[in-house]
């Protein structure tokens, strides 16, 4: 009997199947959608089990692993290769917030004027019959102009908002589009050397740190605003790269109406480069992580590696869970510094990441 806990199973118009030689799942909360691949392989004669796995693309279904719902989304692409011995079917697919993210605005309806980011975010998901969810405190600040681009995308269109008012676009297992704003979780588990972590790879880099980020934007002329004035607004934050000097500068996507949301934008990129600082894949046994509940993307954990210099809470970006007969049951998870999702203030916790001081408020630059 196989343990309950490593038993994947697809559901599709009420049939299951569970005989998959490899497994594939991927929970991304920073991402558009989730995604997922199943393979079956089985000597010939082919066994009356078989006729089961007629899914087919198009197909709704859900994902189940080790009795957690794991993904509720579409067959995208179906594989069969047989020859007189053998015989494989490979499944692959997303989550539902696919459907809504790779649509379309339509151009009827690509007016926001006026709309708070979750206004303009409920109008362009929900018209899309898709779901949104919001996850901690948003920024409320009404958009004075804002337009969608003829043809673009949802998922598309909602990022390039979210930037301007220090929000991140993601997605969960259950099909819903996340608005992600300022949160703190608590920790879930611990993750431990010569525990609980199979194998570990931590990355310390600062290839995307600079001495000083910068944001330009415009905005429309006004009577009691000159032309040169709307067209040079900037901001400044300072980094953490001290040893040598680095600039680096970005330009609003939306144009903007006051200083505030200027620096608002540049303190979003100096968070987002900063917390590139470190980033660990860390591989634990099985896909439940206390026997009963699926490691979750969204939720904290504290590391403690002293191999990897690691001694902090982290934040579960991306959990792919995987088995095959050379592997085992594993599920790998991808964390980054907490404050790269929008939890916990920059610097806190312990550990080297946090010998560097938080980079001071934005500061408007423009005369």
């Amino acid at each position: 009997m196989p343990n309950p806990a490593e038993v994947a199973t697809l559901v599709v118009r009420g049939q299951q199947f569970e005989d998959w030689e490899s497994v594939w799942v991927q929970h991304r909360w920073s991402e558009g959608w989730p995604l997922f691949r199943f393979t079956a392989a089985e000597r010939a004669p082919m066994p009356a089990s078989w006729l089961d796995l007629q899914f087919k693309p198009g197909d709704p279904c859900e994902i189940m692993l080790g009795g957690q719902l794991g993904i509720t989304g579409i067959i995208l692409q179906r594989q069969t290769a047989y020859d007189a011995t053998n015989h494989s079917v490979q499944l692959s697919g997303v989550g539902r917030s696919w459907a809504a993210s790779e649509s379309s605005i339509a151009i009827k309806n690509s007016n926001f004027d006026n709309k708070t980011l979750e206004q303009a975010a409920n109008k362009a998901v929900s018209e899309l019959r898709g779901t949104l969810k919001i996850i901690g405190t948003l920024d409320q600040t009404p958009f004075d102009r804002l337009q969608s681009q003829p043809g673009e995308k949802c998922f598309d269109f909602l990022d390039r908002i979210c930037r301007v008012r220090g929000a991140t676009l993601g997605s969960d297992h259950l099909g819903n589009l996340l608005l992600i704003g300022n949160h703190s979780n608590t920790i879930v588990q611990n993750l431990t050397e010569g525990e609980n972590i199979l194998k570990m790879q931590c990355i310390f880099s600062n290839e995307q740190l600079s001495t000083v980020y910068s944001t330009t934007a415009q905005r429309a002329v006004e009577d009691n605003s000159s032309m040169r004035k709307s067209a040079e607004m900037q901001a400044q934050v300072d980094g953490t790269l001290k040893s040598i000097y680095k600039f680096y500068e970005v330009v609003s996507e939306q144009p903007v109406k006051t200083d505030a949301e200027v620096e608002k934008r540049a303190a979003y990129e100096a968070m987002i480069r900063e917390s590139t600082l470190i980033i660990a894949y860390v591989t634990v046994q099985g896909w439940l992580r206390d026997g009963a509940n699926l490691w979750r993307t969204g939720d904290d954990v504290y590391v403690y590696s002293p191999m990897a210099m690691l001694d902090r809470v982290m934040k579960i970006q991306t959990a792919t869970f995987s088995q095959d007969n050379k592997t085992g049951t594993t599920t790998t998870l991808e964390l980054v510094l907490p404050w790269r999702l929008a939890d916990k203030p920059y610097g806190s916790g312990t550990g080297p990441a946090d010998t560097a001081p938080a980079p001071p408020a934005a500061k408007s630059t423009t005369e």
